[in-house]
């Protein structure tokens, strides 16, 4: 069972919902938040994008969850580095 304890950062749940309008856009496919594998899928999404909101929205919920949180949900794996546009 993955690490569901980023869903507790109301910011990460707004960047991951902004992840997910995203891909829809650009993907037209559906992401859940609710799905086990979420984080995961989401992950795979970001590493075959050349989207910048993408990789801006991603690396805000990898702020604000935590790393530690989004790496143990997605198995230890590293992630993708994404430099957040500045504001």
């Amino acid at each position: 069972m993955a690490d569901k304890s980023w869903m507790l950062h109301p910011l990460a749940i707004r960047h991951a919902r902004e992840c997910v309008s995203i891909i829809k856009r650009d993907f037209d496919v559906t992401l859940k938040m609710s799905d086990p594998d979420f984080l995961e899928q989401l992950h795979s999404k970001v590493s075959l994008a050349a989207s910048r909101d993408l990789g801006r929205a991603y690396a805000l919920l990898v702020a604000d969850a935590g790393v530690g949180g989004v790496m143990r949900a997605l198995g230890g794996q590293p992630a993708k580095p994404v430099v957040a546009a500045s504001r």
